[in-house]
């Protein structure tokens, strides 16, 4: 897909002259006749006579409308270039109202730019050699779908790790809005970056709703095209392959940078800016030959826990591990008195403990005598009964917490990555056996468990066949290639 269309407009000759510094500049004309939106002074004072005067006038980078989303562009209008208008876009979000998907055809693209810019700039428009547009920059995407957003991710982290002898990690945060930056993007051959689609689509539409809200026309037309639910679901498990192809490659490859001259060699070489991005990733995808990714699918672990779980708890159960933890306050009385225990646990745990027997029924004096004379004392099943019958909790069928489930696939995980025997020796007998026994009431078998660590190691594909590009499943089945509004013709 031709995801971004960088055109250099020059100025028609009639208009430029060259200053005593050899510097082009526009003479016959000023900026503030040319009806542009934006118009800066980079020295601005005030005469002899008290009156404002604004001098080395500027058009800093603007944005005109079209009908989904805005161009960029800026007029330079002096300095050591050609005075020309440098025109961005991407030529997919202009004609459709979205870039999940679109055609790789540059010339209806390029037609809807200058035709929305002839419109907006008139003035300027005809002062431009239009046929000598040059094409500086071609922004090529394809994308790899894998299974949802979740691998996307993982892909991504994969990535992160990667570099060749040509093609390096970027200085560039790599967690950066989703994506993973290669080189620099003011490199002079190629600019490249992976990231999620799915990720970049929601931000861009919570950022266009934003405008359609505040009557924003053109916003209100790209959410209309955004909201659509066949293409936000297109969206999920894409992983994006850009490339920016700068007009250094192309002038290497003898392919002309003329707008209108790239146009019709398209026509005669239909594939060449595939070509051109298959060349440039040539080498990042020879390097990710060599390695492997882990195929594990957490989530539907977590999920099959949490269904067992709950489908154990069939029937009411009674939990008493409160009341076994009262009962043990109890018995430490018992064995070393009030004062003892309360030096031992703290005055605010100790009174807890005491206010919970004094719920059960005992008296406070003879909890205090309970260390005295034990013999004399109630016997432990009694006590206990006292104790359960107050604090015993009924966990209700078919209840189990979401809490209970991280922690048992939290230790699933921990079986994977580690082993069998490792895991076992991080816990007590009583501990190990006791999640051991829970995973095997959730359908896992005690030999899964023991061998899933060398299982997880084997599970594993080669990175290039796990991302594959299809170039033949770059677009929905019933995609349209888009036309532009303007009837500005190539022969």
């Amino acid at each position: 897909m031709n995801d971004m269309l960088k055109l250099r407009m020059p100025i028609k000759a009639s208009h430029v002259d060259v200053d005593s510094e050899g510097r082009h500049c526009i003479f016959g004309f000023n900026l503030l006749d040319l009806d542009l939106p934006r118009v800066e002074a980079r020295c601005v004072f005030k005469d002899e006579e008290g009156n404002v005067v604004n001098q080395v006038l500027n058009h800093p980078y603007d944005r005109l409308p079209t009908s989904f989303t805005k161009m960029a562009w800026k007029f330079h209008h002096e300095g050591k270039l050609w005075p020309h208008v440098e025109l961005k876009a991407s030529p997919a979000k202009i004609l459709q109202g979205h870039n999940v998907y679109g055609t790789d055809w540059i010339e209806e693209g390029a037609m809807e730019m200058l035709g929305h810019f002839a419109q907006a700039q008139p003035t300027l428009y005809g002062m431009l050699e239009i046929g000598e547009t040059e094409v500086m920059q071609i922004d090529v995407t394809y994308h790899a779908r894998l299974r949802d957003d979740r691998e996307v991710e993982r892909a991504l982290d994969f990535l992160r790790n990667i570099s060749t002898q040509h093609i390096r990690k970027s200085s560039k945060a790599a967690i950066y809005k989703n994506t993973v930056y290669f080189g620099s993007e003011r490199c002079k051959r190629f600019a490249r970056k992976v990231y999620g689609k799915s990720c970049e689509f929601q931000a861009q539409l919570i950022e266009q709703t934003k405008l359609a809200k505040s009557n924003d026309k053109a916003a209100q037309a790209v959410v209309k095209v955004m909201s659509d639910p066949d293409l936000i679901t297109f969206t999920q498990g894409l992983l994006r392959f850009e490339t920016g192809v700068k007009a250094y490659v192309l002038k290497e490859r003898n392919i002309p940078t003329n707008l209108f001259q790239l146009i019709r060699y398209q026509r005669q070489n239909p594939n060449f800016l595939r070509n051109l991005w298959t060349s440039a990733n040539r080498e990042l995808f020879e390097a990710l030959k060599g390695q492997n990714v882990k195929l594990t699918d957490d989530d539907s672990i977590y999920n099959k826990i949490l269904s067992e779980l709950q489908l154990a708890n069939s029937k009411d159960s009674i939990s008493a591990s409160v009341a076994d933890t009262v009962f043990k306050f109890y018995r430490d009385l018992e064995n070393v008195g009030c004062t003892t225990l309360q030096t031992q646990m703290g005055d605010e745990k100790f009174f807890r403990n005491f206010s919970n027997l004094l719920k059960c029924g005992f008296a406070k004096n003879y909890l205090v005598r309970l260390h005295v004379n034990p013999l004399e004392n109630m016997d432990h099943l009694s006590a206990y009964n006292f104790v359960f019958r107050e604090f015993k909790k009924v966990v209700k069928a078919g209840s189990a917490s979401a809490t209970q489930a991280r922690n048992l696939h939290t230790f699933y995980k921990e079986l994977r990555d580690y082993g069998y025997d490792t895991v076992r020796n991080e816990y007590s007998s009583a501990q190990f056996k006791k999640r051991i026994a829970s995973l095997r009431s959730c359908g896992f078998s005690k030999g899964e468990l023991q061998n899933l660590h060398s299982q997880t190691s084997n599970n594993i594909i080669p990175f290039i066949k796990y991302v594959e590009i299809n170039f033949d499943q770059q677009v929905p089945e019933n995609f349209i290639e888009p036309k532009s509004s303007f009837n500005l013709k190539i022969a």
